[in-house]
């Protein structure tokens, strides 16, 4: 079985990387929750996507040029609040796992303490786009899961996951292809596995390739829509 894990949430019908998503991913039968952490100006592990507020939220400016304060007056749509990690993982306290996205710098020593201070470490996985920031996690919390994002299909996965010291690979390809599930070939899959790692795949809502996808021998699978999964 893989893993079911609600990307940003149950972003598909609530106001993403909030504790409404989050708990509504778990209401849909989520293992996890994908969120992403940066750091307010006052060092706190803030949950949202984008460094810029006004993507997600009501406010403008960049998440780092505000205190936690200031960043709970906005509203991260229908009322929400911008939630902090330690409240995110309050909210997948006792019904899954946080599947944790370092996006700023600074994050992994922060993100590395919240998980061992709320005694969560056997339910999270810790990954980046950015190599650097698996790299420097992974040195700080060698007991904790990792992975390594990645959108690109031509790159040697292998290499830069134990690179990095990542525990898996996770493709982002759901763009690389009118049918990613066809970029999966056995020989790619196979030789990720033969390496020990595990095999994380991109957030998909389309039908056809859900199921597709839940007939390879992955980790886990990414949904806007958990209960598709």
């Amino acid at each position: 079985m893989y893993l079911e894990i609600g990307h940003r949430g149950a972003s598909a019908y609530e106001p993403e990387n909030t504790l409404r998503s989050f708990r509504r991913a778990f209401e849909l039968g989520a293992d996890m929750v994908e969120l992403d952490i940066h750091l307010s100006k006052d060092g706190r592990a803030i949950v949202i996507h984008s460094e810029d507020l006004h993507h997600t939220t009501d406010g403008h400016g960049c998440v780092q040029d505000k205190t936690l304060a200031e960043l709970k007056l906005l509203d991260a749509g229908r009322g929400e609040r911008i939630p902090t990690l330690r409240e995110a993982i309050g909210v997948a306290r006792g019904q899954g796992g946080s599947y944790i996205e370092l996006k700023g710098e600074g994050t992994p020593q922060v993100v590395a303490k919240i998980v061992r201070a709320e005694d969560f470490v056997a339910h999270v996985i810790v990954g980046s786009f950015k190599p650097w920031l698996v790299r420097d996690f992974k040195a700080l919390a060698p007991e904790m899961r990792t992975s390594i994002l990645v959108g690109q299909t031509d790159v040697d996965h292998i290499a830069l996951a134990r690179a990095v010291g990542a525990d898996y690979v996770h493709l982002c390809w759901e763009n690389r292809s009118p049918a990613p599930h066809e970029l999966l070939t056995p020989e790619l899959l196979a030789a990720i596995h033969a390496a020990g790692l595990g095999i994380i795949l991109w957030h998909e809502e389309r039908e056809s390739e859900l199921a597709a996808l839940t007939k390879i021998d992955v980790d886990g699978i990414c949904s806007n829509k958990p209960d598709l999964l």
